[in-house]
C-alpha cells in the first residue's frame, strides 16, 4: 500500500497532522492528503441537504487494527532509516569527489612512469579469462604472445592504489642494506672476552687524509 494511502486512512480515523509527522510520515505528503480530505469533506457538505449526516457517513471508515498500525509504523521507520542513510551519503559526496580528483591525478602520473606499463597495458598481472578480471579496475585486453593471457588497461584510480612500485623500492633498499658488512652487527656479534652483545664499534678511515673516526653502538635500554 502506498504511503499516501496509509496517511489517508489514519487521517480518516481521527489522527492529527502533527501526530503523523511525529511518527515519521513525510510532512509534504501529510499536508497534501489532509488538504485533499478537507476539500472533499467541504464539497460533500455543500452538496448534502442540511440536517443530514451524508458527508459524515461517507468519510467514516473502519478503524485499523493494532497489527495494521504496527506494520505501518515499521514501514515508516524503515523509510526514515533509508532517508538518514541517503542524507549521510549526500554529506559525504564532496569528500568523495576530492578523493577521486586526487586519485585521478596520482594515478595518471604513476601510469605514465610505471615500469609495468607497455602501450598502456599493465603487465604486472595476467588472467586466464576475461571473466576472472575484477570489475571496474580497467579495460580488459587480450595479448597474444608465448604466454597469451588477459591483461588490463588500468584506470587511474587502480594505478593510484597500486603498491607494486613502492614494494620494489623497499626491496631495493633492503638489498642494499644487506650488502653492507655491518648490517645487523649490533645484534649478531658477541664479544669473545666478556660475552656481551650489542656493544660494537667500527673504525672509519678517511682515504684522503688518513684520519680515523670511531663509531659505536650500544644496546637499547
Amino acid at each position: 500500500m502506498k504511503v499516501t494511502k496509509h496517511i489517508e486512512q489514519l487521517l480518516r480515523q481521527g489522527w492529527k497532522r502533527k501526530e503523523l509527522i511525529k511518527l515519521g510520515f513525510p510532512k509534504p505528503a501529510v499536508a497534501r492528503v489532509d488538504r485533499q480530505l478537507r476539500e472533499e469533506k467541504a464539497a460533500l457538505k455543500a452538496k448534502a441537504p442540511k440536517g443530514t449526516a451524508q458527508a459524515e457517513n461517507h468519510l467514516k471508515t473502519q478503524p485499523e487494527s493494532p497489527e495494521t498500525i504496527a506494520t505501518i509504523w515499521q514501514k515508516v521507520q524503515s523509510m526514515a532509516n533509508d532517508l538518514q542513510r541517503i542524507d549521510s551519503i549526500i554529506q559525504a559526496l564532496p569528500k568523495v569527489a576530492v578523493l577521486m580528483v586526487v586519485a585521478q591525478e596520482l594515478g595518471t602520473y604513476r601510469r605514465e612512469n610505471c615500469p609495468y606499463q607497455e602501450d598502456g597495458v599493465c603487465i604486472l598481472r595476467a588472467w586466464s579469462s576475461q571473466a576472472d578480471i575484477p570489475q571496474d579496475i580497467g579495460e580488459p585486453v587480450f595479448v597474444e604472445n608465448e604466454r597469451s593471457a588477459w591483461y588490463i588497461k588500468p584506470t587511474p584510480f587502480c594505478c593510484a592504489i597500486c603498491t607494486a612500485v613502492l614494494k620494489d623500492r623497499v626491496d631495493d633498499v633492503e638489498n642494499q642494506a644487506f650488502d653492507t658488512p655491518l648490517w645487523g652487527a649490533r645484534y649478531r656479534i658477541t664479544c669473545e672476552g666478556c660475552h656481551s652483545k650489542g656493544w660494537v664499534a667500527i673504525r672509519i678511515k678517511c682515504t684522503k687524509c688518513g684520519r680515523e673516526t670511531w663509531r659505536g653502538w650500544q644496546p637499547k635500554q
